[in-house]
């Protein structure tokens, strides 16, 4: 379920940030095509992150740095690869590079803050249990 969530999200903030930035006239205008190549992109990083969740990873930067270099290699290896739209230019990369974190920091954040909360509610009872 959360992946359903993480993809719902991250497409719609790529498709947000896609329109703001080709506005901007870096990135080519969004088109029906173009939509559809970032949903399977999102897609394809979503299914992942779920593979990947059935790992035991206990470090928290282990964590973000994983889940923060599947985004980075899928879109840079589908961008590249597969959809042939990546524009080899300075601005283009440092667009992709912001458009990148602050999608899977707002993806994370919106995506897992139930579970942030409820980790919150569970370590304050284990606080209140240790102090009893």
């Amino acid at each position: 379920m959360k992946a359903l969530a993480s993809f719902t999200i991250s497409y719609a903030f790529v498709v947000i940030a896609y329109v703001l930035i080709s506005d901007m006239g870096i990135f080519d205008p969004i088109d029906n095509r173009m939509a559809i190549q970032l949903m399977c992109i999102c897609l394809v990083i979503a299914v992942i992150h779920f593979v990947i969740g059935f790992f035991e990873i206990k470090s928290s930067p282990k964590f973000f740095l994983l889940y923060f270099g599947v985004v980075v290699a899928v879109v840079l290896f589908m961008g590249i690869v597969v959809y042939d739209f990546l524009v080899m230019s300075v601005a283009f990369f440092v667009c992709l590079a912001v458009m990148l974190v602050v999608v899977f920091v707002g993806t994370y954040l919106i995506a897992y803050f139930d579970d942030w909360k409820k980790v919150q509610e569970i370590n304050k009872m284990i606080q209140q249990n240790k102090r009893s």
